[in-house]
């Protein structure tokens, strides 16, 4: 076996390749990129939360994070509203049309999943979803 074969980060990296490049083509019609799906996925399941709150369990750079949101509002995918209790901050919200988006493109992204982890049995697959979980939990 070959170096590169032996390296879990080159590994990793290739599956990911692969995965990213076959969501962001259903992605196109939405004019959004994987992060950004992540980014209406955590606010549809964490509903008022912040930008920084995002951009801290997201591990998104601030900077980055106010453009991924301007670009979603301006599609009509979240709208921001005051912050009860810090008039500083801007509190998030999915629209009807984000999670349309949302709905409509999970399926797709199962789909993927199901497609790349397909020489995984049932039993392997979770295993392998778990330990990503671990890792990234501890990043």
């Amino acid at each position: 076996m070959n170096k590169w074969n032996q390296s879990y980060g080159f590994l990793l990296g290739k599956v990911l390749q692969q995965m990213e490049s076959k969501f962001a083509e259903g992605l196109i019609p939405f004019n959004i990129n994987a992060r950004q799906y992540g980014v209406l996925l955590f606010i549809m399941e964490n509903p008022y939360s912040s930008q920084k709150d995002i951009s801290e369990n997201l591990q998104i750079d601030r900077t980055t994070m106010v453009s991924h949101i301007d670009h979603m509002e301006t599609l009509g995918f979240v709208e921001r509203t005051k912050n009860p209790t810090d008039r500083r901050s801007y509190s998030l919200l999915i629209t009807e049309k984000g999670k349309d988006v949302l709905d409509s493109r999970w399926e797709f992204l199962t789909n993927i999943e199901t497609e790349v982890l397909t020489p995984l049995n049932e039993q392997e697959r979770q295993l392998l979803k778990d330990f990503l979980v671990k890792i990234w939990r501890s990043l």
